[in-house]
């Protein structure tokens, strides 16, 4: 595969809102300008192409500069996909593709970043012996 944009995609079990799924620019931009959106999982359809249409990840999936167009269903296959997966499997804390090369209709995940552990128990106030 060429030339892409580079995207993260991703998500994490948070202790107060359960599996919430992001998509954003990825590779050093994820880092450098945190543009991110977020929704809680399993996402409701359509759901997941209206977070493409959020800041600038809409004008740059049309590409432009010597980076071909990206077929924004590819895109939201794979935020579903880890948001379905996260719902699925609470055991999985955090999960990041970044970055998520897309050019046209293909994608390819060049590295993953996956945290896994029993979920976060919330700290009721009850000590032991109480």
């Amino acid at each position: 595969m060429g030339p892409g944009l580079e995207l993260i995609v991703g998500g994490r079990q948070d202790p107060g809102f359960g599996p919430v799924a992001l998509v954003g620019l990825g590779g050093v931009l994820a880092e450098g300008l945190r543009e991110v959106t977020l929704r809680l999982a399993p996402l409701a359809p359509g759901e997941a192409q209206a977070m493409l249409e959020e800041g600038r990840l809409a004008g740059l999936l049309a590409g432009g500069r010597g980076v071909p167009p990206a077929d924004p269903k590819v895109v939201a296959a794979v935020i579903e996909a880890v948001g379905e997966l996260l719902r699925a499997h609470p055991d999985v804390r955090e999960l990041d593709l970044n970055p998520l090369i897309v050019s046209g209709g293909q994608a390819v995940v060049v590295d993953a970043l996956v945290i896994a552990g029993r979920p976060e128990r919330e700290d009721t106030g009850r000590r032991e012996g109480s």
